[in-house]
């Protein structure tokens, strides 16, 4: 009975730091929509917020389920029902399994939601900006599946790429169709190449003469257009769902194009998701052990740390030294003892 009212209570608790917490993003935000974009309306900033604050939730869960876990851990010291708890020979654990429960399925919650729903809330919010915003900074984008058409001297081309990482020129999966009036007059396709300028180069090319009537294998040039100009249909990896990032990372290893990158935005959205389950363990475990909320909030720091870390690691090292993004866990290990031992501690007793 006492479980279920502690957990009602952090629920409770729990919807009032985040509003509060979201209600702090949304005040920035719509300082910002205010000071730093091109057009103001009503429309551009609901647009803005919905899609704003589902990100926000995601990002911030860590810290609204700290704060929410230090409130409660305070009044249950106050009310001493913690000790209370213990004269009856009930661990820590025991008493509140159900907040770690909760931790665990808000978390799960999260890590489905970052699958499709989040990213495309994330690229909403990245058109918003790149359209209103006054001041706009190149970023790192990719492009998808995208058909391109360019007409000289009569003659027509339509090509299309599996892939274009906009920042160092690599593409995959080129299909080209070269056409005169109704006629096609030479088909070119080709596994991977680089976009240079305005020069698309491919090692390695199929080339169907159609005219002619014969096949060759060769590489070759095809001058399109400068490659920035593909930039309004590019994405960030933040904006991929789960089932495409699969895909560009079996296409990458496939043609050997960076695939690590993919690989890492996979690893940070599971970080993202289930780190505050690791966090909300270690912080409730010094918290309880010492019976003091500043204890807890000194445990928070070195647990956020090891997170953040991991997560920064996995993205340097697919971008700048290729490695497998794989080795940025290993900063996240002593987060994983950190929890496991603090499950030990809520497990066995408050006097340890």
């Amino acid at each position: 009975m006492l479980g279920k009212y502690v957990l009602f209570f952090y629920i409770k608790l729990f919807i009032v730091v985040n509003a509060i917490l979201l209600g702090i993003v949304s005040s920035y935000a719509l300082a910002e929509l205010l000071f730093l974009f091109k057009e103001k309306s009503a429309n551009i900033a609901i647009s803005y917020l919905l899609n704003l604050l589902p990100i926000s939730f995601f990002y911030l869960l860590p810290f609204s389920a700290v704060i929410t876990m230090m409130i409660l851990l305070k009044h249950i010291f106050s009310k001493k029902l913690d000790l209370i708890v213990q004269s009856f020979g009930v661990s820590p654990l025991k008493f509140l399994l159900n907040i770690i429960l909760f931790l665990v399925f808000v978390s799960f919650f999260n890590l489905i939601m970052s699958f499709d729903v989040y990213p495309e809330s994330n690229k909403n919010l990245y058109s918003i900006e790149k359209e209103f915003k006054k001041r706009q900074e190149v970023e790192d984008l990719i492009v998808r599946n995208a058909w391109f058409f360019k007409e000289e001297s009569g003659e027509r081309i339509y090509i299309n790429f599996q892939f274009v990482d906009i920042k160092d020129g690599n593409i995959a999966g080129v299909f080209l169709v070269k056409s005169s009036k109704s006629n096609i007059l030479e088909v070119i396709q080709s596994d991977r190449g680089s976009w240079k300028g305005d020069i698309i180069l491919l090692p390695i090319a199929k080339v169907w003469n159609i005219k002619e009537g014969n096949f060759v294998a060769k590489g070759i040039s095809i001058k399109l257009f400068e490659i920035k100009n593909a930039q309004p249909i590019g994405e960030k990896v933040e904006h991929i769902s789960l089932h495409q990032l699969l895909l560009l990372y079996s296409l990458g290893k496939r043609v050997g194009l960076n695939y690590h990158l993919y690989l890492s935005e996979i690893i940070r959205r599971f970080l993202s998701s289930l780190s505050p389950i690791a966090i909300g363990i270690t912080v409730m475990s010094y918290a309880i052990k010492r019976r003091s909320i500043l204890a807890g909030f000194l445990s928070f720091v070195p647990a956020f740390f090891f997170y953040w870390f991991s997560f920064v690691l996995t993205r340097f090292f697919s971008e700048s030294v290729s490695f497998n993004p794989l080795y940025g866990l290993f900063a996240y290990i002593p987060l994983v003892i950190l929890s496991l031992k603090g499950l030990y501690y809520l497990g066995k007793g408050f006097r340890v």
